[in-house]
């Protein structure tokens, strides 16, 4: 496929080289974005992090109600008739 006589191959050729010296240019200027970035995420998540400890921390020291056995935690679960594994008999 050639646009006005010419291929497009000898027109990327130099768009490329363009491209790729713009691009080595501006490294360090993304290097810092990308570090910014990668410090307000470090922050957030220790935010959040401390956040959660301080939640569980207060959940620890309030005093909880009493369980009944009636609304215990074991309610609905009934203990096993029988085992799981039988022996079996070894006749020597």
């Amino acid at each position: 496929m050639a646009v006005c006589g010419r291929s497009p191959l000898l027109l990327a050729i130099p768009l490329w080289m363009c491209l790729g010296r713009a691009a080595a240019l501006a490294e360090p200027q993304i290097c810092y974005v990308l570090d910014g970035i990668l410090f307000l995420y470090g922050l957030i998540l220790t935010a959040l992090y401390c956040r959660i400890k301080i939640y569980n921390a207060k959940e620890v020291g309030k005093p909880k109600a009493k369980q009944t056995t009636e609304e215990g935690i074991y309610m609905g679960l009934t203990p096993h008739a029988t085992d799981t594994y039988e022996t079996i008999g070894i006749k020597k």
